[in-house]
């Protein structure tokens, strides 16, 4: 196979049309402006704003206004409607770079993560040494980047949310340099920074075994295991896969759910929460055959399936080996 060693750059930009319109249009507009404000603050990103001082010194403190005026205008908009028509038809009326258009993307996916399936992986070391550990997102992307562009046209973006790496991987093979590839050209993979699980999402089967290549590399380990494990919740298979055996009725000692105080008396006296706001609702609570009934159900729910919610699973399969 041919070695491309293209790198689709960052800065590169697409024109405005009907595809990058979507891909703003589908935010809501407390989400755009959370972009927004992280469009202003990359030198990169933010609109071309005109130098009016003389006075270089003065630059730095007049640039810092029209970006804070400019953040501003954004704040006021009343509907997505015209915070769109203001992005693509004048700030960003020549278009947004790819690494604009992947935090776009990536922003509405982590939203809205249950869109992608996704699919867990665990990393498996010799002896369970790690070998390679990345201390920052972009190390690990300058690593991944190595790995993917010898096979593919290849722009990768990584952002860092509560913890966990988002990555992004966008294939642009066959794809001119000012169009937006396909979505099922766009990989996503959630790594769990200090453990040695991923979740992946949906992978062409003629893309798979480079990417899967490449991650092995990445992270220097022996082999890449598929688990069974697979969903379209990511946070309820974050939790299995990181906290397997803390689920349940031991869920509590995970989130220091327990009594401070085991051995003070409780007091009889309810507490003002406790206490219902009418007559009606003091009487139904005063009712000992419900109160009954209801703390029977609830010890009976806790002592099964503990206090917390559990892990949403939108299928589960059972496999009985003779």
């Amino acid at each position: 196979m041919p070695l491309h060693s293209f790198i689709r750059n960052d800065t590169t930009i697409i024109a405005p049309n009907a595809s990058l319109r979507r891909v703003i249009n589908r935010h809501t507009k407390d989400s755009l402006l959370d972009i927004i404000r992280k469009w202003l603050q990359d030198p990169m990103a933010r609109p071309k704003i005109e130098d009016t001082s003389e006075d270089e010194e003065n630059y730095d403190n007049t640039n810092g206004q029209q970006v804070k005026r400019l953040l501003h205008n954004y704040e006021i908009i009343s509907s997505k409607k015209n915070m769109v028509d203001k992005i693509f038809l004048e700030d960003w009326k020549n278009g947004l770079n790819y690494k604009q258009i992947a935090q776009l993307d990536m922003k509405y996916y982590h939203d809205h993560s249950s869109l992608k399936h996704w699919k867990a992986l665990k990393l498996c070391w010799e002896n369970g040494l790690r070998k390679k550990e990345y201390r920052k997102t972009s190390e690990l992307n300058s690593s991944l980047l190595t790995q993917l562009s010898p096979f593919f046209k290849t722009h990768l973006y990584i952002e860092e949310f509560e913890k966990n790496w988002w990555i992004r991987i966008s294939i642009h093979d066959g794809v001119p340099p000012n169009t937006l590839p396909v979505s099922s050209n766009i990989i996503y993979v959630i790594y769990f920074t200090n453990s040695e699980h991923l979740l992946c999402s949906n992978i062409k089967r003629e893309h798979k075994e480079f990417i899967m290549q490449g991650l092995l590399k990445t992270f220097v380990c022996n082999e890449i295991e598929e688990c069974d494990l697979k969903g379209k919740y990511a946070d309820s298979l974050e939790k299995l896969l990181l906290h397997r055996q803390s689920q349940g009725t031991y869920s509590r000692y995970r989130l220091n759910q327990v009594d401070d105080n085991p051995l003070l008396f409780p007091s009889k006296k309810p507490k003002k929460d406790d206490i219902p706001e009418n007559i009606d609702q003091f009487e139904d609570m005063m009712d000992e055959d419900n109160i009954l009934l209801l703390k029977q159900r609830d010890t009976a729910a806790n002592d099964n399936f503990g206090p917390n919610e559990q892990p949403s699973l939108d299928m589960v399969e059972i496999k009985v080996k003779n």
